[in-house]
């Protein structure tokens, strides 16, 4: 009976067992995913990204402030934008202090593609080391790296890497899944539907909405490009695209015949590396390509370059990446061209820009850090698969392609010039898959060096912990901007984990000693390495939730907007019309009740008097009169008297006549005015839900250079005397503010509201 349920539970496991990996991606990369702030810069600056796509409904030119944003692909802000709106988040962009009375929502959506993209790559490589090297050495790699902090970290971030390093991965992963194929027959699922018509539906899908929306869009736009009409834009950036995908199709029905496994296997990997390129351009797609021509060199399997559907690929990677990347550049013209490959891609690798700079060993110490404690069986797992390179053993061709994607990879990101410690990500996956073969190896007893292996372990595993121990911001440094920024160690934060860091890496040295020391002894094996595997668990998700947590607040500055929206006054709302028609339309009728979306105040009431501004085409400028009118949950009604809307009777007269640009008047809460005082960090934008740089010279609040000319300006004009104004700035700066403030009544009422963040302070003062 008892072999019987044995059985039973096994047969159980099997059937349901990619499920069951799917789920354990999830519980490892989902919980705690809104519970700490977002990241300055870099989250703060795609979220806005993200949002202004809801705001402006324009999925193919991206925007910033008052700029075109042209710094990444469109992939991952897409994924952000859809997130939002799925959850009711930032629609049509948002209302005010919409972000801070989210709560942890808007930080979930806009987290949540990442993880799912983390879970994606995650599945994708257990499933084809499953087929190619077994299940265990399968579930040995899922989890190393799914307990590698470098991986889970980035995962659970609103950056655009791990959209790139997944479909990357999911590309290595179908090319192992293509050489264990061989030249295996499709088969077909139902009459004569197989697995190449589902790969032929789903590329199709990804062009056939892009040609659409892009048809659409550009007929829309007739308008683009430094204000040139160019001939046909939407014949333009369509008829490639379509004509592509009917050729691709027509080549395999005509001349290439697809009828392997392998072949489609191929066309995935080509389609998730066009993802790649979408997401982040360029290392993805070099990465993968440099990994494969490095295994063929050192395997001498000169004949997989013809078995590898080149033309097709090509194909297929130019029909995912292109269509967004035409668009684009018929969108926004030679401005985009230049700045996204002549600056982002070209001098950022040749050159050096913003980052570091370095040679071969500067990602030794990153790997290090975020291989923590997994580093320590690294050189064990490289020299294993450097000494095993043309064995046969179970096993070897995951172990061979993983140590080619390694290798190939981090020279890659070494050559590159310009470089951030998260730049090297791409090879991380390779990297785990190596020791959980490695550690597959142990469990078989395939090594005869565990104990010299295990020794060296707990000698870096050691030395690395006593580092992180020592400066304990190494961590989060994995993906941030810049690494001069303090840890949060004097008064009053006084925040310390260090003994958490030292706590595990004796722990995990003590049982990799251990392991070394009974490696002969079969019965402790799996103990041991089942011991190595969950102090990993437990440390990965204290470092994604416990470390964030307390590290977060002082690298983002949610808190302080969060004080703003509570003690800011509102004064009214400001309205700026496409055209004189539109203003026209709105307020024909006579007598008007407003609605205005917002974060209130603890002590908003009905009654209080509201001005309402508004601003049209053609120097069309008014401030009607008004009273709150009710109160709502995040919402309240401003009425206008029939006698102040009759002030604009004159223009409702000529509005009439005029034409109707049909789009929907931008609208902004006019409240204190939050500045943003020789501060560029990006989150002051996105908690501000925009208000920080509104389409009215009032509202565009932010400045960055410290000269101090365009400060001054604003404030030194005297229609602004009187008000009250919360300012953010860097901590540093906050004490000399004081000093640049331009009339006495600011000095004297200068005060600090909110130091909660070492990094970050807002203060409060009337002009």
């Amino acid at each position: 009976m008892t072999a019987w349920r044995d059985r039973d539970w096994r047969a159980a496991f099997r059937r349901y067992e990619l499920a069951i990996v799917c789920a354990t991606a999830l519980a490892v990369l989902l919980p705690g995913l809104g519970s700490f702030t977002l990241i300055d810069p870099w989250e703060g600056h795609y979220g806005e990204v993200a949002r202004r796509i809801l705001e402006d409904n324009d999925w193919v030119k991206p925007r910033w402030q008052n700029e075109v944003f042209r710094s990444k692909p469109i992939l991952s802000f897409w994924a952000m934008a859809a997130s939002l709106g799925a959850h009711g988040v930032a629609t049509d962009g948002g209302y005010s202090g919409e972000m801070i009375a989210q709560g942890g929502l808007a930080i979930w959506a806009l987290r949540l593609p990442f993880a799912l993209f983390g879970a994606a790559g995650l599945v994708l490589l257990w499933f084809a080391l499953a087929r190619t090297a077994g299940r265990r050495p399968a579930w040995l790699c899922f989890g190393v790296l799914a307990t590698t902090p470098f991986y889970t970290l980035v995962a659970r971030q609103a950056i655009t890497d791990m959209p790139m390093v997944a479909t990357t991965a999911g590309a290595m992963a179908c090319f192992l899944l293509a050489l264990d194929a061989g030249d295996a027959p499709l088969r077909s699922w139902w009459r004569r539907f197989n697995a190449y018509h589902l790969f032929a539906l789903v590329l199709g899908a990804l062009v056939g909405w892009q040609v659409i929306y892009n048809l659409l869009y550009f007929v829309a736009h007739p308008g683009l490009g430094r204000g040139v009409t160019l001939p046909a834009p939407h014949l333009l950036g369509t008829l490639p695209c379509a004509a592509a995908y009917a050729g691709f199709l027509a080549l395999n029905r005509l001349v290439f015949r697809v009828t392997t496994r392998r072949q489609v296997l191929l066309f995935w990997a080509y389609f998730l590396l066009g993802l790649s390129a979408l997401a982040k351009g360029p290392p993805g797609v070099i990465t993968a390509v440099a990994a494969v021509g490095l295994y063929i060199l050192v395997t001498g399997q000169w004949r997989l370059l013809l078995r590898l559907c080149v033309l097709e690929g090509a194909l297929i990677f130019l029909l995912v990446a292109a269509p967004w990347h035409l668009a684009m550049a018929l969108a926004d013209g030679r401005a985009w061209l230049n700045e996204y490959f002549g600056h982002h891609m070209s001098k950022r690798a040749l050159r050096g820009v913003h980052g570091d700079t370095g040679t071969f060993d500067y990602y030794a110490a990153q790997i290090g850090i975020g291989l923590f404690p997994w580093v320590g069986l690294l050189p064990a797992a490289l020299t294993g698969a450097l000494t095993r390179a043309r064995d046969r053993l179970r096993g070897d061709p995951a172990r061979l392609v993983a140590a080619a994607w390694a290798l190939a990879g981090l020279f890659v990101f070494c050559f590159v010039r310009t470089k951030f410690h998260h730049y090297v990500l791409p090879v991380v996956p390779a990297f785990a898959i190596l020791i959980g073969l490695w550690l597959d190896d142990v469990l078989a007893g395939r090594t005869s060096k565990t104990g010299l292996a295990a020794a060296v372990a707990v000698l870096i595993v050691g030395f690395v912990a006593v580092d992180l121990a020592g400066e304990q911001k190494q961590l989060i440094e994995l993906f941030i901007y810049r690494y001069d920024r303090p840890w949060p160690s004097g008064p009053p934060y006084n925040v310390d984990v260090g003994g958490v860091f030292l706590g595990f890496g004796v722990a995990f040295a003590l049982v990799a000693g251990a392991l070394g020391v009974a490696s002969r002894s079969l019965p402790l094996r799996r103990p041991l390495v089942g011991g190595l595997a969950g102090l990993a668990l437990v440390y990965s998700l204290w470092a994604t939730n416990g470390y964030m947590r307390t590290a977060a607040p002082h690298w983002g500055q949610r808190a302080l907007h969060e004080t703003y929206f509570r003690q800011r006054a509102i004064h009214g709302v400001d309205i700026v019309y496409a055209s004189l028609r539109d203003l026209a339309d709105d307020w024909s009728g006579g007598r008007r009740v407003i609605e205005v979306e917002s974060l209130l105040p603890d002590d908003f009431t009905t009654g209080r008097p509201m001005n309402v501004h508004l601003e049209a085409p053609g120097d069309v400028r008014h401030d009607l009169a008004g009273k709150v009118s009710r109160v709502g949950d995040g919402v309240f009604w401003i009425e206008v008297e029939d006698v102040e809307v009759a002030r604009l009777r004159g223009d409702i007269e000529r509005g009439k006549s005029g034409q109707q640009r049909r789009r929907r008047p931008w609208m902004q809460v006019n409240a204190d005015r939050m500045l943003a005082w020789q501060l560029n960090w990006r989150g002051e934008n996105f908690w501000q839900t925009g208000e920080i740089w509104g389409r009215t010279k009032d509202t565009q609040t932010v400045f960055v250079k410290t000269d101090n000319k365009a400060f001054l300006e604003y404030l030194n004009d005297t229609t602004r005397h009187g008000r009250r104004y919360f300012l953010i700035t860097e901590a540093a700066r906050a004490d000399r503010l004081r000093n640049v403030l331009p009339t006495e009544r600011a000095k004297q009422t200068l005060r600090k509201l909110d130091t909660s963040c070492n990094k970050f302070t807002l203060v409060l003062f009337t002009l």
